[in-house]
């Protein structure tokens, strides 16, 4: 029997040494047996006191446990505490609005540092709007390609809704969004009742993130507000760049299939300050506006409309100017209309 207890102590149970190696616990520990049958105690620490300590120290870490958790069940949160907590995990992780008469914000003066190199380095010398008129293709003998949208001057009737100048993101823009995202609203003038449809077309007038175009302040004062107010469909993929726009949901045939809300944009002179390189890379080059289809390929455009409108995009870059490839499209197009 003393053999198997001491095959099973060496194999099992690493020896901890005497008790002169720890004196605080010396009046505390198990002390081991010699090894005959008549032998007394000895001063040898037992194997067995490690495993008494693990069980101990489990047994101390369970009682806190369950000790903390009682007091959280037996004291629930109060109704304001509760609101609170609410608030702050349903809280939008919206940016706070530009400073813009803080002098000492440092986006101001990336800003004006970001001016200064569009100025002087792009305007004159690179201008992304000939660029895409180079890149243009020819449709049917006219220079219209990727600059006109005809697919809604059949219809019956359109509605469109317009806003501009959402850089500053957060709360302002979240709000009309949430508002244009509305299946319908209901105003009321008078006596009567007026019931307005969302808008098969939103245009946006420019300045689409402040101070500065960047891919960080797009998707966090643009796309994340925009997000939150109308959810992109399913198979939408952040990353997704749209190389053949434009690129209809499945199960639709063509564009003028699609019934669902669409959106154009104009770039203001905050988006000019990088060359308009983020402007064409989230607007251009990406197919969705939350749940706004954007079919839109390039800065300007012609939006034909029923009954005889039109919708002319103009990209007036920093200087407030068309250039003379964007003038051609526009006077060809009257001329032909």
């Amino acid at each position: 029997m003393n053999e198997l207890k001491d095959q099973v102590c060496s194999s099992w149970f690493a020896p901890v040494g005497s008790a002169s190696d720890y004196p605080l616990l010396s009046k505390w520990v198990i002390y081991g047996e010699l090894g005959n049958d008549n032998g007394g105690s000895s001063d040898e620490i037992s194997p067995i006191y490690s495993l008494w300590a693990t069980f101990i120290g489990l047994y101390i870490a369970n009682y806190v446990v369950e000790r903390s958790t009682g007091w959280a069940l037996t004291h629930p949160l109060s109704v304001e505490e509760y609101e609170k907590m609410k608030k702050k995990q349903l809280k939008p992780e919206f940016l706070d609005m530009v400073p813009w008469y803080s002098g000492t914000s440092a986006d101001l003066f990336k800003t004006v540092f970001d001016l200064l190199v569009s100025v002087t380095v792009f305007v004159g010398r690179f201008d992304m709007r000939m660029m895409q008129a180079a890149m243009n293709k020819d449709q049917e003998g006219a220079q219209h390609g990727d600059l006109l949208y005809d697919h809604l001057s059949e219809k019956e009737d359109l509605w469109f809704d317009f806003m501009a100048d959402t850089g500053d993101g957060g709360n302002s823009s979240y709000s009309v969004a949430r508002l244009l995202a509305q299946p319908h609203i209901r105003v009321t003038r008078d006596d009567s009742v007026f019931t307005l449809p969302r808008g098969d077309v939103l245009l946006i007038g420019g300045d689409l993130a402040y101070p500065n175009p960047s891919a960080f302040t797009y998707e966090r004062r643009l796309f994340r507000p925009f997000e939150y107010a109308l959810q992109p469909p399913p198979w939408y993929k952040k990353d997704h760049v749209a190389v053949n726009k434009p690129e209809v949901p499945s199960g639709v045939p063509e564009l003028k299939q699609y019934d669902g809300p669409q959106c154009y944009i104009i770039p203001g002179n905050h988006d000019w300050f990088d060359g308009l390189n983020t402007f064409m890379r989230f607007i251009c080059h990406k197919s969705w506006l939350g749940g706004w289809f954007m079919p839109q390929k390039k800065s300007y455009f012609a939006l034909q409309l029923p009954k005889g409108w039109w919708v002319f995009g103009l990209d007036l870059a920093l200087h407030c100017d068309i250039d003379v490839y964007q003038f051609k499209f526009f006077a060809e197009l009257v001329k032909e209309q």
